[in-house]
């Protein structure tokens, strides 16, 4: 009798095993427990990407539209440069000269918005023409920084995500935004 309940015992030991076992290989009812990942600071939660050609197609377009220069192209360079090559008419004496001029321009965020910084105007050398040019410049810029701005608020109007950063490359520009 006393080997029948060992043996009643251990066949009991076994099945709880051999079950425990198996419900390890079978679908659970209950989710699994997803931990969250850890919120960094300063990192974006979302980035959008727009192609240097984009980018490109919607300045020949403000342009256009603004009347401030006849044309303009625009190359990206990291870090976070944009090159402007316009084609302005600049007023001298009561003549119209029409200058082609290159803008070396910052690109930065500050509270939020993003920052167009002047850092360098070439005329091809003609003087007379610098200062008459960099005025234009100085409006386009102007202009270009409003008109972004405006299309980012636009753009993220309804949601919490605010611009956190802005990095340039030759082939594209990236906006890093963040919740909250």
């Amino acid at each position: 009798m006393a080997i029948g309940c060992v043996s009643a015992m251990l066949g009991l030991l076994v099945g709880v095993l051999l079950m425990s076992g198996a419900s390890l290989f079978l679908p659970s009812n209950s989710a699994p427990t997803v931990v969250p990942p850890p919120v960094i600071p300063g990192q974006p939660d979302v980035s959008v990407t727009l192609s240097a050609a984009f980018v490109n197609s919607q300045v020949q377009q403000a342009v256009r539209q603004s009347g401030l220069a006849r044309q303009a192209t625009i190359s990206l360079s990291a870090p976070n440069i944009v090159t402007a090559a316009l084609v302005v008419d600049a007023r001298v004496a009561g003549q119209t000269l029409v200058v082609n001029a290159t803008a070396t321009m910052r690109v930065s965020v500050r509270q939020g918005r993003i920052v167009l910084t002047v850092d360098k105007v070439d005329v091809g050398g003609v003087s007379a023409a610098q200062a008459l040019v960099t005025q234009n410049i100085e409006r386009i810029r102007a202009q270009a920084e409003d008109q972004i701005n405006r299309l980012v608020a636009v753009s993220l109007q309804g949601t919490t995500f605010r611009v956190i950063n802005v990095l340039v490359t030759p082939s594209d520009l990236t906006l890093q935004l963040k919740a909250g």
